[in-house]
């Protein structure tokens, strides 16, 4: 089963299955791809031994798989690294150096890229009520985003110590 013909970017495939079906998808592209290029490579250094690796064809991935698996692989990427992920951390108790770190970014970046995150949820909740942050919550995640830019060195003091 391959995904809508139409498929060009990782839109495409967001919405058409979920994340799991996704994964089981690219599982099977990626799998073909590399069977494809094993076969090639072992007959090309002259290792391909039939009776060993099997007398079926593996065809090479056509260009629409290989569109179908980079739009999967940006989808699953995209799904997978939330920003909702970092929200979370944070209410665990999970500190920006440990984010950083674990995202492997710093700390400035990440501040910066959850407030935008809390600036649009805010904005998604002023347009559709049931949706996004509240103004309390928005509040709350502004202040830790700007607790931790209190906390963090400036990076240009940080890149001359």
């Amino acid at each position: 089963m391959t995904m809508a013909e139409s498929l060009t970017t990782w839109r495409d495939a967001r919405f058409d299955m979920p994340v799991g079906r996704q994964l089981q998808r690219y599982d099977e592209l990626a799998a073909k791809q590399a069977s494809a290029r094993a076969r090639t490579e072992l007959v090309e250094r002259g290792l391909y031994d039939p009776a060993r690796h099997g007398t079926d064809d593996r065809p090479a991935l056509t260009r629409a798989e290989h569109i179908e698996l980079l739009a999967l692989a940006e989808c699953i990427a995209r799904t997978v690294r939330h920003p909702s992920n970092i929200h979370h951390a944070l209410q665990a108790g999970v500190t920006w150096a440990e984010i950083a770190h674990v995202i492997d970014s710093d700390e400035r970046t990440v501040r910066r890229e959850y407030q935008q995150w809390a600036d649009d949820q805010y904005d998604l909740h002023r347009r559709y009520r049931d949706r996004g942050m509240t103004a309390d919550e928005h509040a709350a995640a502004t202040a830790e985003a700007a607790e931790a830019a209190e906390a963090a060195p400036p990076a240009q003091a940080a890149d001359r110590g």
